[in-house]
């Protein structure tokens, strides 16, 4: 049996989540964070070298076996990916559950745990974020001015900026970096929330 159509088909899956983990992750690139870029994409990079190596192992099984192999092979590839997957950025990871769970103090003190380890924009416009929901407009302030100094191009950072501007009363100078958003990074959720929040802007 051959399993060259079938590898061939795995790998134009995975490139296809590489690219969208990519393009997920392409602020690290901006800042020149490639380590950290190169890690969000190596559970699919070992995914694909494990892929490849599969003709290779059935190749010298026994016709016998070759159903149990195959599957043994394939769930193995999985667990592996899965596991680096989880143990990518897990500190992250941990700290976005908070600020999901509405624990934005717990979430700001995981953020700046990040931040003092890695002063990535994202983690500062993160940080702002949880600062802003925490009832701290300046201290959100001081991390979301620190994130789009880093990354003018991170549209979260602004839209996080603009958050903190209007609990301080600076609505003109929030509605520029409402517009900003659309000049940036930014994907469609953030465009339609950005949109939204100008409106209010206009009415209020």
């Amino acid at each position: 049996m051959s399993f060259f159509y079938p590898t061939l088909a795995a790998m134009v899956i995975l490139l296809g989540f590489v690219f969208f983990v990519g393009r997920q992750h392409r602020d690290l690139l901006r800042v020149g964070a490639y380590g950290e870029f190169l890690a969000r994409l190596l559970p699919l990079i070992t995914a694909g070298a494990l892929a490849l190596g599969l003709p290779f192992v059935m190749r010298y099984t026994i016709e016998g076996n070759a159903l149990l192999v195959l599957l043994t092979y394939l769930a193995g590839t999985a667990l592996l990916t899965l596991l680096m997957a989880r143990a990518v950025a897990s500190d992250e990871r941990r700290a976005s559950t908070f600020f999901r769970r509405a624990e934005y103090d717990k979430a700001a003190r995981a953020y700046e745990e990040l931040v003092s380890r890695r002063p990535l924009p994202r983690y500062y416009s993160a940080l702002g974020a949880s600062l802003d929901a925490s009832g701290d407009p300046e201290g959100a302030l001081e991390a979301t001015e620190a994130a789009v100094r880093l990354d003018p191009r991170l549209g979260i950072a602004h839209y996080n900026r603009a958050s903190a501007l209007v609990a301080l009363g600076e609505r003109e100078r929030a509605r520029g970096d409402l517009q900003a958003v659309f000049r940036s990074d930014s994907n469609r959720r953030l465009k339609q929330a950005a949109q939204e929040a100008l409106e209010s802007l206009e009415k209020g």
